[in-house]
């Protein structure tokens, strides 16, 4: 008998309640992939307007017939197949893309602003007609990281680190598009690699090439901090003439790493715990106050970017053999990676979680593509490739903003997906 007569007997199941069907097993033909399985289970649900729906089997996304999944894993159509359905994510979309003059750093977005870091020295803050409402000058050299703090109906901070070793606080007035330099933390001895806020906007952190990272309080300094005596930086001597700025040197200092730290990040849930990845290929996670390095996990492979899901209680790395790890920062096992996922054929260079989905996951990477994954499957659900896809511009910054995916980098674009997950 041939695959396409043969028939295999498959159950139904799903997380998401709204959409359950019935568990009783079915006979379906064997040779079934997934637009049919789709249209039974919306037959099942009676549903006058079809929900598009993804299928997996023991956690991996059905991209084939069912036949071929089942040969493909050795598994014989007279078992009986549970096969977990979840309503599909539709594919990124273009929306619109912003130019710049040089490199994008960094891409972040809160409430229809959205900040961009560049190698040309400049912070922009864009509003979502595109439009740049804002060029934040005060760096002496390339930005390589932003992140917003606080905002309101009428300002709007943002927090910048760039390679000339500073971190600076900016305030942009929403209501007459006027922005002042608040602050520059001052401190580290090498570039700043990353920045990262808590949920309350009450702490700023700094990742740093001087392997060190550093945790700040947001709040003004009404006069300048003292500083280290012995310190001295004539570009930035130079720009404290001209623009006046306020110093801030009061900080928590995190230190262990061995070598550059290249990521930080919050836990959602709790401002005295972040989790850092350097070129010493560890993930750490670190209780502020007390200054204690809580747990490392150690990897093959250095680790360019870290980001925490509150909602899936992991951590996703991107890493330099072009794969994402994904690990339990509650584990105390060094090595408990969870999954690894692998597509990109270049460096991971920046990974960033869905704010609505416990299982959605961008990424962007040097081989010039930003793919979108369900951790649910070892497999990207989508590739965006560049454009132009000979002068393979690496993807430098992802960022995923409730219902837009944006990304940055050699491009020289800040392009902005429509991405509901």
């Amino acid at each position: 008998m041939s695959s396409e007569q043969e028939q295999v007997q498959v159950r139904f199941t799903t997380q998401q309640t709204e959409y359950a069907v019935s568990d009783a097993a079915i006979l379906l033909p064997s040779n079934i992939k997934k637009d049919g399985l789709s249209e039974i289970v919306n037959s099942l649900l009676d549903n006058d307007k079809p929900i598009p729906f993804d299928f997996l089997i023991d956690g991996q996304l059905l991209r084939s017939s069912i036949v071929e999944y089942l040969n493909a894993n050795r598994l014989s159509t007279e078992n009986l197949v549970t096969i977990e359905y979840v309503e599909s994510m539709l594919p990124p979309t273009p929306l619109t893309a912003y130019q710049h003059d040089d490199w994008i750093s960094s891409v972040k977005g809160h409430n229809g602003l959205f900040a961009t870091g560049s190698y040309d020295n400049m912070v922009r803050l864009w509003n979502s007609t595109g439009e740049c409402v804002g060029t934040f000058m005060g760096h002496a050299d390339s930005v390589k990281s932003v992140a917003f703090g606080h905002v309101n109906d009428s300002t709007a901070q943002v927090f910048s680190g760039g390679l000339d070793h500073a971190l600076l606080g900016w305030e942009y007035s929403i209501e007459d598009g006027s922005h002042r330099l608040m602050y520059e933390c001052k401190g580290h001895k090498g570039p700043i690699e990353s920045v990262a806020l808590d949920a309350q906007n009450k702490y700023v952190a700094s990742a740093s090439a001087d392997g060190l990272v550093k945790v700040w309080t947001t709040t003004e300094p009404t006069e300048d901090e003292p500083v280290e005596t012995g310190e001295t930086n004539k570009k930035r001597k130079k720009t404290e003439k001209t623009d006046g700025r306020k110093l801030k040197t009061k900080c928590i200092t995190l230190e262990g790493h061995v070598g550059a730290v290249n990521a930080v990040t919050f836990d959602d849930a709790s401002s005295n715990t972040v989790y850092t990845g350097g070129w010493d290929h560890s993930i750490r996670s670190w209780d502020v106050e007390q200054q204690v390095n809580l747990t490392t996990k150690n990897c093959e492979k250095v680790v360019l970017d870290v980001d925490y899901s509150n909602a899936s209680k992991l951590l996703a790395t991107g890493h330099s053999d072009n794969t994402i790890r994904l690990w339990d920062p509650r584990s105390e096992d060094g090595t408990n990676v969870k999954l690894s996922l692998r597509g990109h054929s270049a460096w991971v260079s920046s990974v960033c979680w869905s704010k609505t989905s416990e299982f959605a996951l961008c990424s962007g990477s040097y081989d010039s593509t930003v793919r979108v994954w369900d951790i649910r499957s070892k497999e990207p659900l989508y590739t965006v490739e560049a454009e132009d896809k000979t002068k393979k511009d690496k993807v430098l910054s992802v960022y995923w903003d409730n219902d837009k995916i944006l990304s940055g980098g050699e491009e020289k674009q800040l392009k902005i997906y429509s991405a509901k997950a």
